[in-house]
């Protein structure tokens, strides 16, 4: 997995992704969160070991 670093410049067309409006149509690409996924869900804190929860 590649990390990032606050050297690192952003790659990113940060202005075509804030011009960006989301459709409607956009939000049915989303599954709904169940309590399932949230029981899976990883903690991850700046500088600290992920933790289950």
């Amino acid at each position: 997995m590649a990390t990032t670093s606050p050297d690192d410049p952003i790659r990113s067309d940060l202005q075509r992704v804030d011009a960006h409006v989301i459709q409607s149509e956009e939000y049915d690409e989303i599954p709904e969160i169940t309590e399932a996924d949230l029981a899976r869900a990883v903690i991850k804190g700046l500088h600290t070991p992920d933790q289950h929860q």
